[in-house]
């Protein structure tokens, strides 16, 4: 099956005469479906195809947007104001669009006092306006977590149910 230069269907021609006709046209013939019966091949300029092509992916990779995994260090003896200003740059971050990992270093005797560096992550993730992934792990001398933007769902709030307390209701 042939298709001429102008898009218009020649039927089903030989390997020969469409070799012909394409180097009379001072194009080339290009196998468009090899797997139909009979294959489909086209007479065009193939350097052309080929720049309108990488020029077309390169508009579609412009237009889409690259979501990466962002980093945020932190110390177990960080200040407020940085702890503030790192939460800040990772919402900032997250309202993007892309995911927030979390890395507090672990110094020296600081190792003892893990429990401190998740109470650090923890006051991180609220001033962020974020939730934990799962539950921070530590890994030699850091811990590490993911964090996630955080629903505005309106939570209810638990009620406390007394069951121990004698009501009236029940006589």
């Amino acid at each position: 099956m042939l298709i001429d230069a102008e898009g218009t269907s020649q039927g089903v021609v030989s390997l020969f005469s469409a070799l012909q006709k394409a180097r009379e046209a001072s194009l080339d013939l290009v196998e468009i479906s090899p797997n139909n019966v009979p294959p489909v091949a086209k007479i065009m300029d193939f350097g052309r195809f080929k720049y309108e092509q990488e020029k077309k992916d390169k508009d579609n990779k412009a237009h889409s947007k690259q979501f990466e995994d962002k980093e945020i260090r932190l110390s177990a003896k960080i200040g407020d104001h940085d702890l503030e200003v790192k939460a800040n740059k990772a919402k900032e971050l997250s309202d993007k669009g892309h995911k927030i990992n979390v890395a507090l270093r672990l110094r020296g005797r600081e190792n003892i006092f893990a429990d401190r560096a998740i109470d650090v992550i923890k006051k991180f993730t609220d001033m962020a306006g974020m939730d934990l992934v799962e539950e921070p792990r530590k890994l030699g001398n850091q811990i590490r977590v993911n964090l996630i933007k955080r629903k505005n769902n309106k939570e209810v709030s638990p009620q406390i149910i007394d069951t121990d307390s004698n009501t009236d209701n029940n006589k």
